[in-house]
């Protein structure tokens, strides 16, 4: 079973990317944070060590990436290697990715408010990111 319509994502971007993007997900730079309904996460490792985060609706739909190639051109590789490593998945591989938020919002439930407290303040002071969300 495809997640996505790889034709249409193929169309919507030049052919040298998209093979770009398959040789990522290829080399397993592709790690399936979650698939809730349609939409589907994912962390890219670009060619630079760069690390991305992709959003896609499938099985044709929408999609963002925070790389610069994307906000330049509307697409690129790290869509692409998303793509290919989601459609790539076996059924058990598909249900662990689906199951992930699950199990994390289930580990998180049985912490206390302290601790969680704590857990995103040490990520804070080791993400820039996650520090300028939570001063937001």
């Amino acid at each position: 079973m495809s997640l996505f319509d790889t034709e249409t994502w193929r169309e919507r971007m030049d052919e040298r990317w998209f093979e770009s993007g398959a040789a990522i997900a290829e080399k397993g730079d592709v790690a399936l944070v979650s698939i809730e309904d349609d939409a589907v996460t994912a962390h890219v490792t670009g060619s630079a060590g760069d690390l991305y985060v992709v959003e896609l609706r499938s099985p044709a739909g929408e999609g963002r990436c925070d790389c610069p190639g994307f906000e330049k051109f509307g697409a690129c590789k790290h869509q692409a290697a998303v793509v290919v490593a989601a459609n790539g998945l076996d059924e058990p591989g598909l249900q662990a990715v689906r199951d992930r938020m699950s199990r994390l919002r289930d580990g998180l439930a049985l912490d206390s408010r302290e601790a969680l407290v704590e857990r995103l303040v040490e990520l804070a002071r080791r993400h820039p990111k996650v520090l300028a969300t939570l001063e937001g």
